[in-house]
């Protein structure tokens, strides 16, 4: 993959640097040439003021001592001849060739040729110009044909073009140079998550620290981290619910299995079909209580992800209630147990929660006081909002929970050990857990003031 995105940057470069060197190049190219048709028109200039005395008072010496000069100087050659062709005066060789006679025709007839090529690094060594003597500014009466050495100037353009291209490539370079930190650092938290998931594939622990790389792959990486640990902790669940669940049920049905056993078959004992009833009616309070929490996962894990589906789609997300409305359907069998129920405010709350869950939630918290904070206690329900929250705490003045019983409070299947001969399945607060997590809740479980247990929602406030 770093490939596939260091190729188009390359290229992209290459282009850039060739569309900046390539008209740099030429510009030199030009200018050069420029600069050496100047040198020579203005000694063009002096040859054809020369040639014009020398036409005039029929004497070509100072001509002739000039071009001498001038071919010394320069190395370049120069032949002049009058209106019949004949030389006036010449210096070097110039061969009397097609080219050399096409230009001194085109100068005889008042035509000057300048057409000198641009200085590239494969032009030739020499470039004829030629232009006309005119005797009064109208009639030609000889040509000059110049032949230019352009080698001195090649070999300028040759070292300006490689000055050039030497600057092009240390750009190149530094282009790669700077490609390849870019694309390490935007591709740093893609190869984090091929990482991370060839470890899931193989079950091991995924490494997602990606300190560097662009914002929307560290967001990537960061959705990508929260969803390997959703998927984790849901197997971590699906696990450990398999295993407490084969656990509680061995227990009923293996107690099912000893009474049958040791019964008479032809004579079963009331007694022992009484006590296989009662676990019967265990086994299935179990399974029910199970199969509340497995749906209280589910809807939770749902709500999590952003897919609902169910009742969850189509149940209102928010009510008005009040403590006296969800205290009211208990009173009854909380004085049954020869308790109290106490309501703390009367304000009525817009909350953030499906009814029927909060509903649910508030009887399996009741239902625990009523249970386990022993008969004449008084249990407490209060209802307030507090900022953009509100708050639903269930407090009872009973024994309560030691300090490590507290922190083990809502593990599936866990009783603290002076209520092992109570009814109860111990999947109570651990299904109201997932009930809150999935309506955005908090469950806080802690002691009361009153020294009993207080069970604490915090629930979002609906606007």
């Amino acid at each position: 993959m770093r490939l596939r995105v260091l190729l188009p940057l390359l290229v992209l470069g290459l282009l850039a640097v060739c569309a900046i060197v390539v008209p740099v190049a030429e510009g030199i190219a030009v200018s050069r040439t420029q600069q050496l048709a100047l040198q020579r028109a203005t000694a063009m200039d002096q040859i054809v003021q020369r040639a014009a005395a020398a036409v005039r008072d029929d004497d070509a010496d100072d001509l002739a001592r000039y071009l001498d000069r001038m071919h010394a100087t320069y190395g370049e050659a120069v032949l002049v001849v009058d209106a019949g062709g004949d030389v006036l005066a010449a210096a070097g060789d110039i061969g009397r060739g097609a080219e050399v006679e096409r230009l001194m025709l085109t100068a005889s007839r008042a035509v000057p040729q300048w057409s000198l090529p641009t200085v590239v690094p494969w032009s030739p060594d020499v470039a004829l110009v030629a232009e006309p003597v005119l005797a009064d500014a109208s009639v030609p009466v000889a040509a000059v044909v110049l032949a230019v050495d352009l080698t001195s100037a090649r070999a300028d353009v040759v070292r300006s073009w490689l000055l050039v291209g030497l600057a092009g490539l240390l750009v190149l370079a530094t282009l790669l140079v700077a490609s390849l930190q870019w694309t390490r650092w935007v591709l740093r938290p893609v190869r984090a998550l091929d990482a991370a998931a060839t470890a899931l594939a193989e079950h091991r622990d995924p490494d997602l620290r990606a300190e560097s790389g662009p914002p929307e792959l560290r967001r990537l990486t960061d959705s990508f981290r929260r969803m390997a640990s959703s998927v984790e902790d849901a197997l971590e669940q699906q696990r450990g619910f398999v295993a407490d669940a084969s656990h509680q049920l061995r227990n009923p049905l293996a107690a099912v299995r000893l009474r049958l056993d040791a019964s008479s078959r032809d004579a079963p004992d009331p007694e022992m079909l009484s006590a296989v009833d009662g676990d019967l009616d265990r086994l299935e309070r179990t399974v029910d209580r199970m199969l509340d929490l497995a749906d209280a996962e589910h809807r939770a894990t749902a709500e999590a992800s952003g897919r609902r589906s169910g009742f969850a789609e189509s149940s209102p997300r928010a009510h008005v209630t009040s403590a006296a409305a969800l205290a009211e359907p208990w009173m009854r069998q909380v004085a049954e147990a020869g308790q109290r129920l106490v309501v703390e405010g009367d304000e009525e709350v817009a909350v953030a929660c499906r009814r029927s869950d909060l509903e649910e939630m508030v009887e399996i918290a009741i239902d625990n006081a009523r249970k386990y904070a022993g008969e004449g206690s008084t249990v407490a329900l209060r209802l307030a909002r507090d900022a953009d929250r509100v708050v639903l705490t269930i407090a009872d003045d009973g024994p309560g929970l030691a300090a490590d019983d507290l922190a083990r409070a809502g593990t599936r299947f866990w009783r603290a050990s002076a209520h092992g001969s109570l009814p109860g399945t111990g999947l109570g607060l651990a299904i109201l857990r997932e009930l809150a997590r999935a309506n955005d809740a908090t469950v806080v479980v802690g002691a009361a003031d009153a020294g009993g247990l207080a069970v604490s929602l915090l629930l979002r406030a609906a606007s």
